[in-house]
C-alpha cells in the first residue's frame, strides 16, 4: 500500500454525493389521525414493521402489536385533552378499525366493548402506576 492511498480515499468519499439518512425498515404507513378544531393533525397511529405506532408531536410514544390497543390508546389520549377542553377528531383508516374488529370478534366482543374493557385494564393500572416506586438509572 501506498503512502498516499489514504489520502486519495478520503479524497474520493468527499466528492461522493451524500445521501439521506434513511431508516432501517419499512416507511411509516398513516392509518390513523388526531385532528383539532382546525383540522391540524396533532398525532396518530400507523403501522409499520408489523406493529402500531401511537405518534403524538411528530415522535413516536408508544407501540403495540394490536390494532385494538392502538385506538385505545388515541381513544385515552382524546380523553385527556378533553379535560384541558381541547377537542380532538379521530379519522381511522377501514384497516386499522377492521383488525381492531377482527381481534375484538376473536374474543366474543364488539369492538366497542373491547375498547371499553382495555379502558377499563388502563384504570385499574392507574393507581398501581402512582404508587410503584420511581424507576432510578
Amino acid at each position: 500500500m501506498s503512502r498516499n492511498s489514504k489520502a486519495r480515499r478520503d479524497l474520493r468519499k468527499k466528492k461522493q454525493p451524500t445521501g439521506p439518512i434513511r431508516r432501517l425498515g419499512a416507511s411509516l404507513q398513516p392509518h390513523a389521525q388526531l385532528l383539532d378544531q382546525d383540522d391540524a393533525s396533532v398525532g396518530g397511529v400507523g403501522w409499520r414493521d408489523n406493529e402500531w405506532l401511537l405518534v403524538l408531536g411528530g415522535r413516536v410514544v408508544a407501540r403495540s402489536e394490536s390494532a385494538a390497543m392502538a385506538l385505545a390508546m388515541l381513544r385515552h389520549v382524546m380523553a385527556v385533552q378533553s379535560q384541558a377542553d381541547r377537542t380532538l377528531r379521530l379519522e381511522a383508516s377501514p384497516a386499522l378499525l377492521h383488525a381492531a374488529g377482527r381481534e375484538a370478534a376473536a374474543l366474543g366482543h364488539t369492538l366497542e366493548e373491547y375498547l371499553a374493557e382495555l379502558e377499563r385494564e388502563r384504570r385499574e393500572r392507574e393507581p398501581q402506576a402512582a404508587e410503584a416506586p420511581p424507576v432510578t438509572h
